[in-house]
This record gives structure tokens, C-alpha cells and sequence, in this order.
């Protein structure tokens, strides 16, 4: 695990993605609605998120269940943006219910958010690395080539 002041932004891009795929996939079931879709890809990154919570401490292993604890508490706080990541194209799929736009609108704008947001995960990681310019807009446009991906699969499978 990273130390406690670094940001966890592989954990940010990690729910993004799972999330983006979570709507991609669950938007071709057309008895599947808007609300239910971002409630699945919302759960499934706490679900994520507890995930590699416990991975976390049953690889760091411990002599006591106060070592465990402790430890918990600190993989609770550090895995965290992996739900943060998730709740992007989540809470973007409630564009359609407030009636912004459809339900298939409102996968797309998920789906575009999530994009949006690993571009933007990129940008901030290389300004934390002290890159160029060129160089932040690089890693923003690899991180997002994922999420177009994605899309991709969104729109061409099934």
C-alpha cells in the first residue's frame, strides 16, 4: 500500500473503469432502467472497494487483531477512491431520471464522464509527477484511450 499522502489514483482510475463497464454493460438489458443501472455500478464499486480492502489485509498479514484492525482502518481510507471512481458514471446515469435525457442518453453520458474523469485523472497525475504540459496531456489521453475502449465495446458488442 502507498504511503497515507499520496493520492490513490490508481484507485480513482480502477473504479472509474469498473464502473464504465458496469453501465456499458447493463445498458443493452432494456428491462434494466436508468436508477437500476446506477445502482449496480454504484454497488459494485463498494463492492470493489471492499474487495481489495480485505486483499490488502490478508496480504500485509499480522500478529494481532489490533495490528488488523489498524490496518483495516488504514486500507479503508487509502482504497477509497476506487468507490470515488465509481460513483462518477454512476451518478451520471441520473441524468435520465431528473430528465436531462433517456435512459440510453444517459448511458452514453456515463460512459462520457467516466472518459472525461480518467483524462482528467491523468492530467493531475502528471502535474503530480512535474511534467510538461505535452506530457500531462499524453498521460491524460492514454488514461482516456481506456475508457474509449469501453465505449467502444459499449457500442459494438452484443
Amino acid at each position: 500500500m502507498q504511503n497515507d499522502r499520496e493520492r490513490n489514483y490508481a484507485g480513482a482510475i480502477y473504479g472509474t473503469m469498473v464502473s464504465m463497464t458496469v453501465v456499458a454493460t447493463a445498458s443493452k438489458d432494456d428491462s434494466l432502467g436508468s436508477i437500476a443501472i446506477a445502482v449496480w455500478a454504484a454497488v459494485t464499486g463498494f463492492v470493489f472497494w471492499i474487495v481489495h480492502v480485505y486483499a490488502d489485509i490478508v496480504a500485509a498479514g499480522y500478529s494481532t487483531p489490533r495490528e488488523a484492525l489498524h490496518h483495516a482502518r488504514r486500507a479503508l481510507r487509502v482504497e477509497w477512491p476506487i468507490v470515488q471512481g465509481a460513483m462518477i458514471p454512476a451518478l451520471a446515469m441520473l441524468t435520465a431520471p431528473i430528465g436531462l435525457a433517456n435512459d440510453d442518453n444517459a448511458s452514453y453520458i456515463a460512459v462520457g464522464a467516466g472518459i472525461l474523469m480518467l483524462f482528467a485523472t491523468g492530467l493531475f497525475i502528471g502535474t503530480r509527477d512535474r511534467r510538461t504540459w505535452g506530457r500531462r496531456i499524453m498521460i491524460g489521453l492514454v488514461n482516456a484511450l481506456f475508457g474509449f475502449v469501453i465505449l467502444a465495446l459499449k457500442i459494438f458488442v452484443h
